[in-house]
């Protein structure tokens, strides 16, 4: 075994890069800088080359190959000039620069890079926090890809684009800027294309999260569909193909009859079940922008034990690919489902798949090439090898790091476990360069980092943080990337990100979560992705402060969770979410505040479905629970009616499942629902334990006597407790329990018990009767005047075995006093702060 070092420029196999001798097993390696030694063949004979230290620029071309019983280490100049500036000794890596800094480096296809190691070895690629040390690893596209032709406006139905070959009917694409973009732009958009016009290069689109109809009937300007309260005035909409598709603005709806009117003449012919959607774009995207089909689809139904498949469109894949096929059935309610599958045969759009299929899969069930022009993996299951930009939060030199990750695959890679933030495949941590306009004027801002077209699957030691994964990172972007069996992580983001988009990505088959997200600041986009088959959470998201961009983002499927928020600032917001398939519902934490979700789509296939609201498709509902409704709030014990300080738990939905006025409230473990600003709510208890519905909290006056009446009606009879109209003191959670009394059974105190003191509380409360079946029954609170002003907080307090009933409320009625009296609109009128007065104040306290 040598030690060499490079003496000029050349390929990696010939002898006079390297003073005259050949690279041989064993070998380590230092690339000087200013020198570019190219690999541009197979260099994976014996048993790989030891360390390779890249203080120059070592780059794979096409065909290029090497093993790897070693590491690769990029480590730049350490220059304190980041101004990326001085001509022939730039920083940047510029050949036959004497100072310039260090790139690794890739362009174009059949590119593979194989790595043995074990923990001890710590093999891989490591690039330092160093100044101008640079990691760019740009593959060749490698699925179908075209550009706009023609500027895409804001509703616009189709895009025109170089060539429509290789888009299929019910593909997913996205959009983005070819070239780079600021971090901030929000460029991406993500679509399912409805049909493909290839002869003038159009493809029709739908939203990627929307409203869905089916037609009954069709005739002139009126078509009559199943639902039409999910559509407005002024939607666009798409239904039929071909000379058969129709696209068309809506003018008037009329919901008793189900009739959408449109603004012009419907032609060809629309049969009865033909499926209707929104379209137009959300964006504006400029010419020679990138158009990239992220996945084809089933075209039929597969069974257990099928060998064939067949998609929208097989372009892109060959024989010898991997594949992903995404377990779209609803009867399978787990999470460890193998999705892998080997093209052994072709034959046009039907693909020949090895094993066989071991899950039915439904129509729509996407598929992925994962294939990508770059691989970089371990040997075998064993190895413990990973990718490791090193921890640097020196804002000044993060121009001077450039990191480009496109098309490429890592495959049985990460698991060491001598370190969280190397143990996955990959892990770009700390500041890196981004892109912004200015970078005329500031050469620090000219590129931009992140992971793109990226997959990551079969990780090796699947357990934490063993996928694709960021470490405080700022200005990053994750677009169009795949992650498939990967541990228990599809892709965390640990600790604070600032500016970060995450478009168009896919995770499946994760042990833990699809996304873990330590904080997100400042303006960052989680948009267009598609996330499934998680055992516990699909989504983590902590540490929200301010507006952000969370919108069109669908889980489907999962084993426990699909939704997580906490410590988030009150009104956080999610636009056009799907939820759909779980056991347990968005969970918000109790250590953040309330957070709204504006028309979404949340119902749940796996359990009882909410009557009365759109369900959107046929599936049978209850394949875990047929019994119970819509699944089980798995919440907080702090959320309990006698500790609550108030709203906790809480999130909003309005315009619920694409509804216009329909909207829905979760409080902890109750799931409260109106329509049309009705005063009456629909409620059900979601969990074992008891919280407060329709709560209201008023500032109440010292020496102030306040009536509370409430209304309930409940189900025609039952075994189910009948709730209870409860009113507390909010002062302490015990409220007066062990303190005022000495018996062992005396549980809580009075208002009247406690008028003169300034810390204990009072819990009053009062059950509903055998009244309330079938009618309304009125039941009051009347609660003493106290010596000092307190806030109260009062409701309907649903006992734990109403997860089957449906029962219904009305807005409570509160006197304070003998003068002021209010309907108390359950989230509008929650503060009164003078008793004679009628002094009104709204909203949140």
């Amino acid at each position: 075994m040598a030690n060499l070092t490079s003496s000029q420029s050349g390929n990696w196999a010939t002898s006079s890069t390297w003073g005259g001798s050949t690279p041989a097993d064993g070998d380590t390696f230092t690339i000087a800088q200013g020198h570019k030694v190219t690999v541009n063949s197979d260099q994976r004979a014996g048993t790989g080359f030891g360390n390779i230290l890249v203080r120059g620029c070592l780059h794979f071309a096409t065909n290029g190959k090497i093993r790897m019983n070693g590491r690769i280490t990029v480590q730049g100049n350490a220059s304190t000039d980041y101004s990326k500036s001085g001509g022939v000794s730039a920083q940047d890596f510029t050949e036959g620069g004497g100072s310039s800094g260090a790139l690794l480096s890739a362009t174009g296809n059949n590119i593979h890079l194989e790595f043995e190691g074990t923990d001890a070895d710590q093999h891989g690629i490591w690039v330092e926090n160093i100044s101008y040390s640079s990691w760019k690893f740009i593959g060749d596209d490698s699925v179908t890809t075209t550009e706009l032709s023609a500027v895409a406006n804001t509703n616009d139905d189709y895009i025109t684009v170089d060539s429509a070959t290789g888009f299929g009917i019910g593909d997913w694409i996205a959009i983005y800027n070819n070239g780079h973009a600021n971090s901030y732009a929000h460029n991406d958009e993500g679509l399912w294309v409805h049909d493909v016009d290839t002869s003038n290069n159009r493809i029709y689109v739908k939203k990627f999260v929307g409203p869905k109809a089916i037609v009954s009937s069709a005739s002139g300007t009126s078509l009559v569909v199943d639902y039409t309260k999910i559509f407005r005035i002024g939607y666009k909409i798409i239904f039929g193909t071909g000379s058969n598709r129709n696209i068309k603005t809506i003018t008037a709806i009329n919901p008793t009859t189900n009739t959408l009117t449109l603004n012009s003449s419907i032609s060809g012919t629309i049969s009865s079940g033909t499926e209707v959607y929104e379209t137009g774009l959300d964006k504006k995207h400029a010419v020679d922008c990138k158009v990239r089909k992220n996945s084809a689809v089933l075209t039929s139904a597969g069974a257990v034990g099928d060998t064939t498949v067949t998609v929208s469109d097989a372009t892109d894949i060959s024989v010898g690919d991997t594949i992903n096929i995404d377990v779209n059935n609803d009867v399978d309610t787990n999470w460890d489902y193998n999705s892998e599958y080997s093209v052994t045969n072709k034959s046009g759009n039907t693909l020949t798949i090895s094993p066989a299929l071991e899950h039915v899969r439904k129509v729509g069930s996407l598929v992925q090439r994962l294939n990508r022009s770059i691989t970089i993996e371990g040997v075998d299951t064993d190895v413990r090898a990973f990718c490791y930009v090193e921890y640097d939060t020196d804002s000044n030199r993060a121009g001077t790091r450039e990191i480009g990750l496109k098309d490429i695959r890592w495959y049985r890679m990460g698991g060491n476990t001598n370190n969280s933030f190397y143990r996955g495949a990959c892990m770009v941590a700390g500041y890196n360069s981004d892109y912004h306009t200015d970078f005329a004027t500031n050469s620090r801002q000219d590129y931009q980092s992140g992971y793109q077209n990226c997959v990551v699957h079969d990780s090796n030691n699947k357990s934490n943080y063993t996928g694709m994964n960021s470490r405080h990172a700022i200005g990053f972007i994750w677009r169009n990337c795949v992650s498939v069996n990967a541990g228990e992580r599809a892709y965390w983001q640990w600790s604070s990100h600032y500016n970060v988009q995450f478009v168009n990505n896919y995770g499946t088959r994760s042990s833990y979560a699809t996304v873990d997200n330590g904080a997100m600041y400042d303006a960052p986009e989680y948009a267009y992705n598609y996330s499934t088959r998680s055992d516990d959470y699909a989504w983590l998201l902590h540490h929200m402060r301010n507006i952000n961009s969370i919108h069109n983002n669908i889980f489907l499927n999962h084993e426990q969770r699909p939704f997580y928020v906490y410590y988030q600032s009150p009104g956080i917001q999610f636009r056009r979410m799907h939820f759909d398939g779980f056991r347990n519902i968005p969970y918000i934490g109790a250590g953040g505040g309330f957070v709204e979700f504006r028309d979404s789509y949340f119902q749940n296939k796996w359990y009882k479905q909410i009557p009365g609201t759109y369900a959107g498709y046929t599936d049978t509902f209850g394949v875990v629970d047929a019994n119970d409704y819509l699944g089980n709030s798995g919440w907080d014990s702090r959320a309990d009616y006698t500790r609550n300080p108030g709203f906790s738990m809480l999130s909003e939905w309005f315009d619920w499942n694409f509804e216009e006025n329909h909207r829905a409230v979760v409080e902890a473990a109750n799931l409260i629902w109106q329509e049309n600003n009705d005063k009456i709510w629909t409620l059900i208890n979601l969990r074992t334990e008891h919280a407060l519905a329709c709560q209201s909290h008023i500032v109440v006056p010292a020496n102030t006597t306040v009536t509370i009446t409430g209304e309930y009606k409940g189900q025609d009879s039952g075994s189910y407790t009948r709730p209870y109209l409860t009113a507390r003191k909010a002062n302490e959670r015990w409220m007066g329990r062990y303190n005022l009394n000495d018996s062992s059974t005396f549980s809580v105190s009075s208002s009247t018990d406690v008028k003169n003191s300034n810390v204990y509380g009072f819990l009053e409360q009062t059950q509903f009767t055998t009244a309330s079946y079938g009618a309304w029954e009125q039941k009051t609170l009347t609660l003493a005047a106290q010596k000092y002003s307190y806030k109260l907080i009062t409701g309907y307090r649903i006992d734990s075995d109403n997860q089957e009933e449906i029962g219904y409320v009305k807005d409570l009625e509160i006197t304070l006093g003998s003068k002021t009296k209010m309907k108390s609109r359950h989230f509008e009128s929650r503060s009164i702060h003078s008793g004679a007065s009628k002094k009104r104040i709204s909203g949140r306290i």
